[in-house]
Parts: structure tokens; C-alpha cells; sequence
């Protein structure tokens, strides 16, 4: 029922979740998987969101937990 995209997302999230030993997968895992999605991306860039420095944060928060 879901859009090949959101699965493809979901799933990613879930792997990054994983990789870092976490039992929950948490809103942090999501965005980062986000940032892997072509049309999550284009709408944060459309926002004027800085994808790199998002990504650092992201990986550095979920490394601290």
C-alpha cells in the first residue's frame, strides 16, 4: 500500500537503525534516511536547508544515543 519511495525510505531508515545497535528506529533515523530520497531532498533544498550540515547533525545526535 505504500509508495515504492516510502518503502525504499522506511527500509533505509530501519538500516541505519540497525547499523548504530539501536532497538527503536527514532525520528533522527528517519531524516537521515530522508536525506538518501531524491524528492525528500529536492523539498529540502527547496526550504534552503543545508543537506550536508543536516547530515553531520543527524549522524552525530544518533551516535550520542
Amino acid at each position: 500500500m505504500f509508495s515504492k519511495d516510502l518503502e525504499l525510505t522506511i527500509g533505509q531508515c530501519y538500516k541505519e537503525a540497525r547499523e548504530q545497535r539501536h532497538e527503536f528506529m527514532t525520528v533522527e533515523h528517519l531524516l537521515l534516511a530522508l536525506l538518501e530520497n531524491p524528492s525528500a531532498t529536492q523539498v529540502l533544498r527547496a526550504c534552503s536547508a543545508d543537506l550536508d550540515k543536516l547530515g553531520r547533525d543527524l549522524r552525530s545526535i544518533i551516535a550520542e544515543t
